[in-house]
């Protein structure tokens, strides 16, 4: 977090607290922000770099590392360039999620201020231009994002200077992960509370038919003899018994197409390299790969529920996205009470869905 107290006082709040850790990188003048940093003991924590404008560290979590930015933006106009070329030079260099959160001291655009004058387009192209080459996305968040506010000449301004970013690769290990903007508590900031939330449970799928599977003969064969093993059984029940025969063959014939793609791949490399080219080998291992290919792809096709898929195009990923955003979307993250407090507990969820219908039924 941005403070501006001395080490004294930074280090006076600690026994107040359950954070065992701490570090601070102190103000560079009397009057500015400096950057304190607490941690919990047991959460193994290890801190790469520190300057005026962030703190760089990584992050082991239930066995997962990630890095994580804290950022105090540079107030000045012309030196705010400089902070986010070092930052996109750190996120270039990382293979792994990122996640970035503090004071910007900057925003996207107009809709992310009230009060004073516009600002002109291009004087977010510096902020802009960080976000889309670190490939960083805003996490989901509730609460008002107008964060900081102040007096800027006669008028009252307040601007989303503080948020919680990350890359793609931190939303596919956490996809439900958030952000909540607090209430102003003694500051011209509202705390930004994120949340990583990893999923709590796995639920039971649901059973769908991959089409896939029309092309196999042991599948084909199944189906045939299911459906006529008991005549006088309902349709329905005729039904249930072939997908558990399916959903049954699937586990004990499970054949995953991105490690077939992969191996095919290597396989076709070593082929392909070798100094005596055995024609007969590479066309199988090209048969092979572009079989797993069209698997994989009509796997990732028919979950996203999209067509956008070309012929020939090996766009996989893009399904991936689709089917994770559908996801992300379809889940309660958080819900209102009556009086406004936002809830994030599944037992909360019932809780408040249960007092809005029946009071709905009350007044009726």
């Amino acid at each position: 977090m941005e403070t501006k107290n001395n080490e004294d006082e930074i280090l006076r709040l600690i026994p107040l607290t359950d954070y065992g850790s701490m570090l601070f990188v102190p103000p560079n003048s009397p009057g500015s922000g400096g950057l304190a940093l607490y941690w919990k003991q047991e959460i193994p924590v290890q801190v790469i770099s520190s300057c005026k404008s962030y703190i760089d560290t990584s992050i082991l979590y239930k066995g997962n590392l990630f890095y994580a930015t804290f950022i105090y933006g540079e107030p000045d106009h012309s030196l705010r360039k400089e902070v986010w070329e070092e930052l996109s030079n750190l996120g270039n260099l990382r293979d792994k999620p990122w996640f970035l959160t503090g004071d910007f001291n900057d925003i996207i655009d107009n809709t992310e201020k009230s009060g004073g004058q516009q600002r002109t387009e291009a004087s977010f192209g510096n902020f802009r231009a960080f976000i889309s080459q670190s490939d960083l996305f805003d996490l989901q968040h509730t609460g008002n994002f107008l964060s900081w506010r102040g007096i800027r000449y006669t008028h009252l301004v307040h601007f989303r200077l503080d948020r919680a970013m990350a890359n793609s690769m931190w939303l596919d290990s956490y996809p439900s992960s958030r952000c909540h903007y607090l209430d102003f508590e003694g500051s011209d900031h509202r705390p930004v509370f994120a949340v990583l939330q990893p999923e709590k449970k796995k639920k039971r799928g649901i059973f769908r038919y991959d089409r896939a599977m029309r092309h196999n003969a042991d599948i084909s064969k199944l189906i045939e003899v299911t459906w006529n093993k008991s005549r006088d059984d309902s349709v329905e029940v005729r039904i249930s018994n072939c997908r558990k025969a399916i959903s049954r063959w699937n586990r004990e014939n499970h054949v995953n197409n991105r490690k077939v793609i992969e191996e095919e791949k290597a396989r076709l490399e070593v082929e392909m390299s070798s100094a005596s080219l055995d024609q007969s080998l590479i066309q199988n291992s090209t048969k092979n790969l572009e079989s797993a290919y069209r698997k994989e792809e009509e796997y990732w096709k028919q979950r996203s529920r999209s067509l956008w898929l070309a012929l020939g195009d090996q766009n996989s990923g893009y399904f991936h996205a689709i089917t994770r955003g559908r996801k992300a979307q379809n889940k309660f993250s958080v819900l209102e009470e009556k009086d406004g407090q936002p809830v994030y507990e599944e037992e909360d969820f019932v809780r408040v869905i249960s007092s809005y219908f029946q009071d709905i039924f009350i007044t009726r």
